[in-house]
């Protein structure tokens, strides 16, 4: 997907390695000793796994087009939002401040640049 090329790299990277913190919680709870020890780890494992789910489909939308793209104000902090699917070069105007940004790609990424 577009504009994304940092974001989905390192979402995939902290998928894969939360992927590996729910098999390592299994294997610790196979040969936990004790049950409460076993029950523990394997409330990791289900925490781990939430994660995981989480990131997936973060992803998902963001490579369907369902994730809208959207900025910090560098001016005043609020959002500026380009909607889902948006096309570099279009506009959108801070909802605070008033300032009119344009939506660039640079290298894969989307960039937010004030209109002068």
């Amino acid at each position: 997907m577009r504009g994304y090329k940092t974001v989905l790299k390192l979402l995939n990277e902290d998928l894969t390695a939360e992927r590996a913190a729910v098999r390592t919680y299994r294997e610790f709870a196979a040969v936990s000793f004790s049950a409460e020890t076993r029950e523990m780890f394997m409330e990791f494992a289900r925490s781990e796994q939430g994660h995981a789910n989480g990131l997936l489909k973060l992803i998902m939308d963001i490579e369907n087009g369902e994730n809208e793209v959207v900025f910090y104000c560098p001016v005043c902090g609020w959002e500026v939002n380009f909607g889902k699917r948006p096309e570099p070069g279009k506009e959108a105007r801070c909802r605070m401040c008033g300032v009119i940004f344009v939506l660039a790609e640079v290298d894969g990424d989307y960039q937010l640049q004030k209109v002068v």
